[in-house]
């Protein structure tokens, strides 16, 4: 009957159909064989992801395992199952759904103080604070039979009708299906660190960073690789194994018909591993999820965008991933000139429900009010939604200012965000109403006009002209000297150009004894850095050829613009008249 009873289990695995009521007979042959085959994937089961409150889950879906209750947040660690999903609450309560034929989803009333969660077949466990263990769901070969008097529990875990107990003594209680030895195993182990049940065969993490494994054997999923060493966690499927090591790798051993042990090429930086029945997760250091194994019911299709994950878990044939919203600005400094208006300033985040974060200007040397507006407030991040901009008002002036800074800091104002890097941006406003200020003479050291005359069109600029008789010959009269000043604030910088020569003219500029003139006339201009109060000095070399008759006046001009807030400009000319 036995032998009859595994085989119609190992029938109705094959269909994919949970084994309910009668299919609880336990596995005394190894006919408990998984689904192999995507024919365990009815039209009705494929896999999707629900990503309500901060918990995601994907793949089989047939009795809700899947549907992440609406509103759960605050969600601290997740179990899964064989149908069933388990979350464990920061106030330290639980919810579950899923399958509950046999009372795994109907949480004992008054439950609370709970630290950690253990999803078996069709039985629940909960460690509580105290170090004592509540069970419920099916118990027909004692799984959910808690032993009398047993404390000091500081984990836990659940195989298919096997349940087990870490105590802080480092032994290990087992209790239920003695199957494949499960039970037995366990009794006589010492310096354990850590438990991890699969269905049918259970593995013990020592304080030496070895590993002891015992119960079934079918594909080699009970014989640990030799010279394994430096383990930090441990998972186990159906009928395989997973070993994470301190370097953040991952070690796999046992049945790879779907590849569930061939770990991914260059996995690493691994934080935490869970194992499905063929199926495996790896949680990165970057909070993203990497899965690998069958995917016959979508189990291994991470949702696109899961990020910010802390926590995962993975059932036979589903999974489920804990995600905290991890807010920060996206750039952490920006520059904006004073006329910049309302500017957005764009905060991301990872996680995919509903949370806030609040911001506040903290600190800086521009003045609120006058240099501009923020007003603390609280964005609101919409499930699924990954950012969103803190509204900053600058305000414009015609004051020359020097650039100054202000810093917005984010704070964690809703349940389940956190903060990271980068916390805070410090915004510049640049300087603005900066003003050249152009002078021209005949003479380097003297005679200059212009001082505080801002023209910034030829028809009024400042001009020194020069008188010269015409001979006939080429005209070269003394030099112009043109001294650009920054009138400004601040250090700035002021693009210096110089006007091309008219006809029978040329024009030449020099600074210093550098000729200067295809700088000046590029578009850019000659960009020259000016603290406050300096000047660079121009000259201007013009000639007129004997083509220029007398009467005719050659003009050239040299302007110097400052661009930030707006655009400032001052002009004056250079003008050579040609008499008999």
């Amino acid at each position: 009957m036995a032998a009859l009873l595994a085989c119609l289990l190992a029938a109705v695995a094959a269909l994919g159909a949970p084994a309910r009521a009668s299919a609880h007979a336990p596995a005394h042959a190894s006919a408990h064989a998984p689904a192999h085959a995507s024919a365990h994937a009815p039209a009705h089961a494929s896999a999707h992801a629900a990503a309500d409150g901060t918990v995601t889950a994907w793949g089989y879906d047939l009795d809700g395992q899947a549907d992440v209750p609406a509103g759960l947040d605050g969600v601290t660690q997740v179990a899964a199952g064989y149908y069933h999903s388990l979350a464990l609450r920061f106030d330290g309560t639980v919810t579950a759904w899923g399958y509950n034929g046999d009372g795994q989803t109907g949480v004992p009333a008054g439950l609370d103080g709970v630290t950690q969660l253990a999803a078996g077949y069709y039985h629940s466990l909960a460690l509580r604070s105290d170090g004592t263990v509540t069970a419920w769901g099916g118990n027909d070969l004692g799984q959910a039979g808690v032993p009398a008097g047993l404390d000091g529990v500081t984990q836990i875990a659940a195989g298919a009708f096997y349940s087990m107990a870490l105590t802080s003594d480092g032994t290990v209680t087992a209790w239920g299906d003695d199957v494949h030895g499960l039970i037995g195993g366990a009794a006589g182990l010492t310096g354990v660190a850590q438990i991890a049940a699969a269905p049918y065969h259970a593995l013990a993490l020592r304080s030496d960073g070895t590993v002891t494994a015992w119960g079934m054997n079918v594909e080699g999923e009970t014989d640990v690789p030799a010279g394994l060493g430096g383990v930090t966690q441990l998972a186990a499927g159906y009928y395989h194994s997973l070993a994470l090591r301190s370097d953040g790798t991952v070690t796999a051993w046992g049945g790879n018909d779907l590849g569930q042990t061939s770990v991914p090429a260059g996995l690493g930086g691994v934080t935490r591993i869970a194992a499905g029945s063929h199926h495996n997760l790896a949680l990165r250091s970057d909070g993203t999820v990497t899965a690998w194994g069958g995917n016959d019911l979508g189990q291994t299709s991470v949702p696109a965008g899961l990020g910010g994950v802390t926590r995962i878990a993975a059932g036979s044939h589903h999974n489920l991933a804990l995600s905290r919203s991890a807010a920060a600005f996206q750039q952490a400094a920006r520059t904006v000139t004073e006329n910049a208006g309302t500017v957005p300033l764009t905060v991301t985040r990872t996680g995919t429900a509903s949370t806030t974060v609040g911001y506040a200007h903290t600190g800086g040397q521009a003045a609120p009010g006058s240099d501009f507006v923020l007003t603390p407030g609280t964005l609101t991040f919409a499930p699924g939604q990954t950012t969103a901009a803190v509204m900053l008002s600058v305000r414009d002036d015609a004051v020359p200012e020097a650039a100054e800074t202000l810093t917005i800091t984010l704070s964690s104002s809703g349940a389940g965000a956190e903060l990271r890097s980068p916390v805070t941006m410090t915004v510049t406003v640049a300087a603005s109403d900066q003003r050249p200020d152009a002078l021209i003479s005949t003479s380097a050291g003297s005679g200059y006009v212009g001082d505080n005359v801002y023209t910034a069109g030829a028809s009024a600029a400042q001009t020194r002209t020069t008188t010269m008789r015409w001979t006939g010959r080429t005209l070269r009269p003394g030099g112009f000297y043109v001294r650009v000043h920054n009138d400004g604030t601040t250090t700035a910088v002021i693009a210096v150009r110089g006007g091309r020569a008219a006809a029978g003219s040329t024009v030449r500029y020099f600074s210093g004894n550098t000729d200067v003139t295809a700088g000046m006339h590029s578009a850019s201009g000659l960009r020259v850095a000016l603290a406050r109060g300096a000047h660079r000095l121009i000259r201007v070399q013009l000639e007129l050829s004997s083509a220029v008759r007398p009467g005719s006046v050659r003009h050239v001009a040299v302007w110097g613009t400052w661009n930030g807030d707006g655009t400032r400009s001052d002009l004056v000319r250079a003008a050579v008249k040609v008499v008999r």
